[in-house]
């Protein structure tokens, strides 16, 4: 397969996503490294940060390995598998939630504000994307994609919104 497809964002949008990405996950790196230009530090938010970081790992990774031979940036031009196994029964974006509690967790392990706002930016374009993959998926998939959607959340712990409309009822 492929692994580049047709981008769900302009190009640049995508890039500056993806650079925020790497940019905040480098706070983590210079920080275990000990160089040390944050602002703050507490053992607490450096093991919250840790625990943030090594769950997000596992989360990507795991997505990663159940996507298998599927995995490309951007929408695949191929025949693909709707995933529905392993990690992908609690969550819809593993491989992005994985990503999002990274830069969190460095967030919280480098506290500076150029981290907070690149963190901020990464979260903000991966959510847009995902929100576009999720309409690329409806198209591809159609009634699969809508019961697979109505049974597991887009993000762990946070209901999608059938199942927040049947809460508030």
């Amino acid at each position: 397969m492929d692994p580049i497809g047709k981008s769900p964002v302009p190009v640049p949008i995508l890039v500056l996503g993806k650079l925020s990405v790497a940019a905040c996950w480098l706070f983590f790196l210079v920080r275990t490294l000990g160089i040390d230009t944050m602002l703050y530090d507490s053992p607490v938010t450096q093991l919250l940060g840790i625990v943030f970081v090594v769950t997000g790992f596992v989360l990507l990774t795991l997505g990663f390995i159940y996507l298998g031979r599927s995995v490309s940036v951007g929408f695949p031009e191929e025949k693909t598998e709707l995933k529905t196994r392993g990690v992908y029964r609690i969550t819809r974006n593993p491989m992005y939630f994985g990503g999002f509690l990274v830069c969190i967790g460095s967030c919280l392990i480098s506290i500076h504000p150029v981290n907070f706002l690149l963190c901020a930016i990464a979260i903000g374009i991966h959510h847009v994307i995902v929100t576009r993959e999720e309409q690329f998926l409806e198209k591809r998939f159609g009634e699969r994609w809508l019961e697979y959607k109505r049974r597991v959340p887009r993000y762990i712990g946070l209901p999608n919104s059938t199942t927040a409309k049947q809460i508030s009822v």
